[in-house]
This record gives structure tokens, C-alpha cells and sequence, in this order.
């Protein structure tokens, strides 16, 4: 009977885990973020210069490298492609489902099956694990840690700090300190509330230090070059200005985001009120949720992926109340199944059929072509996507720029290509496929795209 139960569970998962990888390639590389990281991490390959993350010849250092590390590697391996570009990013997903449903199931049975399908299904998640951005990779190695944390607290046994330690410096490695002193915050408030006696455990706070000091082998790194204090500043920026200084959103941003980034299931989270005796069924999780919850509440600039290293402890709360309440429990595979509906008309028939509005490709293509060693300007609105695909640095026009390929808004007598443009961000969806439709009836001026000319520029 447990083979069969097994057998249903990683069906279940893999419907999951089929979203993240499905059609993963089809569409081409997406403006602005995707584009950061597909050219920065082909010049590493070019040039072998894995320190210095550059794009169209900036240097990146607003986050530590892994990604582009990681995206480079798939590069190597499977060949440069946008399925190659957002591998890390699914085989994250992946990773972080598998192990949110094997840490669940540990607590209580069944807990992992619900925890794990609430998180790989989570509106935000999906979206991030099919795009190549930090986001999932930070969760699954932020879950990670505090999963073994859990493991070292219940069993004194070293190898599970270690491993705690090793992740928690891997998160550092993606997005920065902020990745160690969440699994520290979460699991200094998790022991305060189960056993404080715990806090005495002077291999903890050693942990803490040395994963530290292995995230940070990287900022010692550049710190002895030549970008020393660029990278002081955008530290600053990430990691401090963003706390106070920046832009500011109302304290309960996340709770009315949450309804979106965490849908499907988002409505079988927010009614945890009406089982709050169940939760302490899952102190840990709850901690967790509640704890970043509040804290990221507290900072004034507010991103909807800012909270996702909390997805699986959401995930464990939606499964507690599917279990212990049956109209949860209904209500939860209801939403499964509409979900899944949604999500794989989305992959196989809308995202192909956008392509079609998206020629960057074929304009990298056509600059290839021609350039011949020439430059390659820009004169008006920048396509973050054609310095990957036209492999090459495109500058910006000015009047006494040599001769060479001119990408402009401006018709010209020597047209090497010439076509229409979205000129704002596909990552808002929605409005993207607005304006979509909004051209394809002819109403072109309302609708974002403009035309764009590629010349022969003398």
C-alpha cells in the first residue's frame, strides 16, 4: 500500500515539476532581466573571466555570480539556447519541490505531498522557475538550509549543520549576506520557541561565521580589483539602501500580493485562522511564514519575489489545513486541478503563439551578418535582448560615431531589417498580451510596439 501511496505521490509531482520544464526553450530570451544574464554569462564563456559578471560591456556586480556561474556551465554543456539560459532555474524548482515534499512528509504523512505541490505551483514560483533570475534558486537553497537545520536540531548529528552550512553560504553566493541571515534568523526564533536550551550549542553560531566566510569569497575577491568600490556601492544599494531609503510601499504590500504571487492556493493560506491549533503541528514552518513575513512587512521597498523563500513554509500551512479540514482538503485539489488546466494551456498554446511579435532573434541575425567587424549603435528605445543575440557590444549613437550598424526608430535609405518592436516589459504578462492584442486589430500607437530599422550607417 506505502509503494502505491509513493507511486501517486511522485505522479502528482511530476505534473508539478512537468511546468517548469515543458516548452521551457520556446520562447525567446525576455527583456530586461533574462538578458542581463544570457549575455553576461556568454561572455564569461568567451573570455573566461568568471569573476566580473559583464553585459553589452557593464560591469554586474548588484548580485554575487552563481547564476550566471550556473547558466554559463549549461552553456558549456547543452550548447547556448534560452533552454540552456534557464536550466538552473528549473532543475531549482525541481530540486526545491523534491526536497520540500521529502522534509514534509519526515513531520507528518502526507504534509510534504500538499507542501510541495502549493509551492511548485505558487503563481510566482512557476514563473520564476521557467526564467532565468535568482528567485527559485535562492528558496530552494534557503529551504535547503533550514530544512537540515531542523534535522541538526533533532538529532545533534554534525553532517546536518554542515549541509545546512554549505547551502546557506550557496544562497550568499546568489543574492548576497541576506541569504545567511535568514536561515539564521528563522531558526534563532524557531529554537527560541521550541527548546532554548538549544542556543547554548556554540557549533551553531561557528556555522553561522564559517558560512559566512565562504559566501563571502567572492566579495573578498573583486574587493582586491579594480572594481572595488563599485562593488561597495552597489552593496550598499542592495543590501542597505533598499531597507530605508529607497521606495516605499504600504506595510501590507505582501499580504494583498500574496492573494496573487501565492495563487492557486493563496485563499487555503489566508484562512489558516480558522485552524490555528494545527499549527503548532508545524511550529517550524509557521515560524518561518510568519517571521519573514513580518520582517520584509517592515522594509520599505517591496518586491512580490522578495518573500518566496517563505513559499514552502506557505506550503506546509496550506497542507496542514488541507489535512485536518475536509472543505480545505476539497477546496485544495479543486484548485489543483484548475490550476494545472491553466498552467498548460498557458505553456502549450500562448506562449508559442507570442513568438510571433518577438523578432530579437532575427535581428541578431541579421546584425551577425552584416556587421563585419563594424560597430553596432542604438539610437532611441535599447533592445535588451540583441547583445546576446547579435553577440556583440551595442553602444549608444552619437553624432560622430564611425560608420557601422544603426538599430533606430527612424526609417533610412539602407534598410537591412526592418520590423516591429515591444518597447516595454514582457514582464508584466498581462499587459504584454494586451498589447498584443491591441496590434494584431491595427491599433499600433496605443499598443507599445513601434517600428524599428536596422541600417547601414555611413
Amino acid at each position: 500500500m506505502d509503494y502505491l501511496i509513493s507511486r501517486k505521490h511522485y505522479l502528482l509531482l511530476l505534473l508539478v515539476i512537468g511546468l517548469f520544464f515543458i516548452n521551457l526553450g520556446t520562447n525567446q530570451v525576455f527583456a530586461p532581466n533574462e538578458s542581463f544574464y544570457a549575455d553576461a554569462a556568454l561572455n564569461m564563456l568567451k573570455t573566461g573571466n568568471y569573476l566580473i559578471p559583464i553585459y553589452n560591456d557593464h560591469i554586474r556586480l548588484a548580485k554575487p555570480p552563481l547564476l550566471y556561474w550556473l547558466i554559463a556551465l549549461s552553456f558549456k554543456i547543452f550548447g547556448v539556447s534560452s533552454f540552456s539560459l534557464r536550466l538552473p532555474s528549473a532543475l531549482a524548482g525541481t530540486f526545491c519541490v523534491l526536497f520540500t515534499y521529502y522534509f514534509g512528509e519526515k513531520i507528518t504523512k502526507n504534509l510534504g505531498l500538499y507542501g510541495a505541490i502549493a509551492t511548485g505551483m505558487a503563481l510566482e514560483f512557476v514563473s520564476n522557475a521557467r526564467y532565468a533570475s535568482p528567485e527559485v534558486l535562492f528558496c530552494f537553497f534557503i529551504s535547503s538550509s533550514i530544512y537540515f537545520l531542523y534535522f541538526y536540531l533533532k538529532s545533534q548529528k554534525i553532517y546536518y549543520l554542515l549541509a545546512s552550512m554549505i547551502f546557506s553560504s550557496l544562497a550568499m553566493l546568489t543574492k548576497g549576506p541576506v541569504g545567511v541571515f535568514i536561515v539564521g534568523f528563522v531558526g534563532f526564533w524557531y529554537i527560541v520557541l521550541e527548546n532554548p536550551k538549544l542556543l547554548k550549542d556554540y557549533k551553531l553560531y561557528m556555522a553561522f561565521v564559517i558560512a559566512i566566510l565562504v559566501g563571502s569569497i567572492w566579495y573578498i575577491e573583486v574587493l582586491n580589483s579594480p572594481y572595488k568600490e563599485l562593488l561597495i556601492y552597489k552593496f550598499y544599494v542592495e543590501n542597505i539602501k533598499r531597507i530605508n531609503d529607497l521606495e516605499s510601499d504600504p506595510w501590507y504590500f505582501y499580504l494583498k500580493d500574496t492573494i496573487v504571487s501565492f495563487a492557486p492556493f493563496s485563499i487555503v493560506l489566508y484562512l489558516f485562522f480558522l485552524n490555528l491549533k494545527s499549527l503548532k503541528t508545524i511550529k517550524l514552518p509557521s515560524v518561518w511564514f510568519f517571521s519573514l513575513l513580518f520582517v520584509f512587512s517592515l522594509i520599505k521597498m517591496k518586491i512580490p519575489t522578495y518573500l518566496m523563500p517563505a513559499y514552502p513554509a506557505m506550503g506546509f500551512i496550506v497542507g496542514i489545513n488541507s489535512l485536518t479540514k475536509r472543505y480545505f482538503k476539497y477546496s485544495f485539489w479543486t484548485l489543483f486541478g484548475i490550476g494545472l488546466l491553466v498552467y498548460y494551456s498557458l505553456i502549450l498554446f500562448i506562449l508559442p503563439s507570442i513568438e510571433a511579435y518577438r523578432p530579437y532573434k532575427k535581428m541578431g541575425e541579421v546584425i551577425r551578418l552584416y556587421k563585419n567587424h563594424k560597430p553596432v549603435y542604438y539610437e532611441g528605445y535599447f533592445i535588451h535582448q540583441l547583445p546576446f543575440y547579435a553577440d556583440t557590444t551595442i553602444k549608444k549613437f552619437a553624432k560622430y560615431s564611425k560608420p557601422g550598424i544603426l538599430i533606430t526608430e527612424t526609417p533610412c535609405a539602407q534598410s537591412l531589417w526592418q520590423g516591429y518592436v515591444y518597447t516595454d516589459s514582457e514582464s508584466r504578462f498581462l499587459v504584454f498580451l494586451k498589447d498584443i492584442y491591441k496590434f494584431k486589430k491595427g491599433d499600433i500607437k496605443d499598443s507599445k510596439f513601434k517600428k524599428f530599422f536596422i541600417c547601414n550607417y555611413n
